[in-house]
């Protein structure tokens, strides 16, 4: 693993500096968090959901959470996977995919939902999931990544808001 992992990057973390120090004071924090980004990202097992996929959702939910720096790491990770109109649609951001079928359809509404209003999430949604053709290991890989993106966003941005204060 290199020094600077994507979360020191994107933070602008340099070794050296007081916050890297203290961030390499858990490394199991630094490398769970890079082995979970491969993990649902770019697992082995992918349960239907490709990986270019889940670059244009990851993309998306960075973007509504407002880290256009985090989206173009994922747009980048999407372009190298095989994008096309429909995954770019789905990481811009727009309101509907360009020719979302109903399983794409539920998945980045989901998406949209948890990360959006994740308080509003309900049975419901799962079921809305199941009905649109989702199995329960691809209910539990959309759910994984993302709870990922937003994991990581929210990181960034407390390191951010530290680094100011330094």
């Amino acid at each position: 693993m290199s020094d600077l992992d994507q979360i020191d990057i994107l933070s602008g973390l340099k070794p050296g500096s007081e916050l890297y120090a203290i961030r390499r004071e858990r490394p199991e924090f630094v490398e769970g968090t890079e082995l979970c980004r491969e993990t649902v990202l770019s697992p082995n097992h992918g349960f239907g959901l490709s990986h270019a996929l889940r670059a244009a959702l990851a993309s998306r939910m960075a973007r509504f959470i407002g880290r256009e720096d985090l989206a173009a790491v994922y747009d980048l990770m999407l372009d190298d996977a095989g994008s096309d109109p429909d995954l770019a649609s789905i990481a811009s951001g727009a309101e509907t995919a360009l020719a979302a079928d109903a399983f794409t359809s539920a998945i980045i509404r989901h998406a949209d939902l948890v990360t959006e209003t994740p308080r509003n999430g309900s049975r419901a949604d799962i079921e809305r999931l199941e009905k649109a053709g989702l199995t329960n290991p691809q209910i539990i890989a959309l759910s994984e990544l993302i709870a990922f993106v937003n994991y990581e966003a929210r990181v960034l941005a407390g390191l951010s808001l530290l680094e100011e204060v330094e």
